[in-house]
């Protein structure tokens, strides 16, 4: 991993994700969803009956269709636009890169995460650099340096179902306490990345910290855009 990137134990845990958060971050990896709601093409009550189940995934929780509904006209009502409250706290955010970062999902069944997560720090003798994990209701995703990913991977295959995707990027885009209290930031984000041909792979969302995968390639173009952004 490159030295001038802030080391990856350095990025804070996920925090339990709301409702609005979930059709964020759904919304910010699906290209071709996010271009159809900036052309108000999208039936809201029909999309949010189509992803009412991985709403309900990451959050970990049974969800109201009619606030998946509402969740989803906040985010629509934002694209498009830059509203004052969102540039000036996204003026304040600072930026890191990780790169050669692989992203690891290992499947459990209910209730087995905090299993997956012991057996994941039980190789932490074998990291040159300590992963970050994110504690999902029905999953652990891990981000490795890609000299570490291939212990986990052996190890961890063994007992689970796991997924790897290699080569990505990571971009955390540290964000002022009061951002939480804003909305729009995360529609701005995407908004900028998809205007410059850059689709996320991933979000995670930490105490103060969004964090954006991409695949590597695109990791120094993100960080350029932001960085144009944030200064300007």
């Amino acid at each position: 991993m490159s030295s001038a990137t802030t080391r990856l134990k350095d990025v804070p845990p996920e925090v339990p994700l709301t409702i609005s958060d979930a059709v964020s971050r759904i919304i910010m990896r699906n290209y071709l969803l996010h271009e159809s709601l900036r052309m108000k093409i999208v039936n809201f009550h029909r999309l949010a009956k189509k992803i009412l189940s991985e709403v309900e995934e990451l959050t970990g929780k049974k969800a109201e269709l009619a606030t998946v509904v509402v969740a989803i006209k906040r985010f629509s009502d934002k694209l498009g636009t830059k509203t004052a409250e969102a540039v000036d706290i996204l003026k304040d955010a600072k930026l890191s890169l990780l790169g050669n970062v692989t992203d690891i999902t290992i499947l459990g069944k209910p209730g087995s995460t905090m299993k997956i997560m012991e057996d994941v720090l039980k190789l932490s003798h074998q990291f040159s650099v300590t992963p970050s994990l994110f504690q999902l209701p029905h999953s652990v995703k891990v981000l490795a340096d890609e000299d570490d990913a291939a212990p986990i991977r052996d190890e961890l295959s063994r007992n689970y179902s796991i997924h790897v995707r290699e080569k990505t990027a990571m971009i955390s885009v540290r964000l002022s306490p009061s951002a939480e209290k804003i909305p729009g930031i995360a529609a701005l984000i995407t908004e900028l990345l998809y205007r410059n041909g850059i689709s996320l792979l991933d979000v995670f969302y930490g105490y103060e910290d969004l964090l954006l995968l991409v695949e590597q390639k695109f990791g120094p173009r993100v960080y350029e855009i932001l960085s144009k952004e944030i200064t300007t």
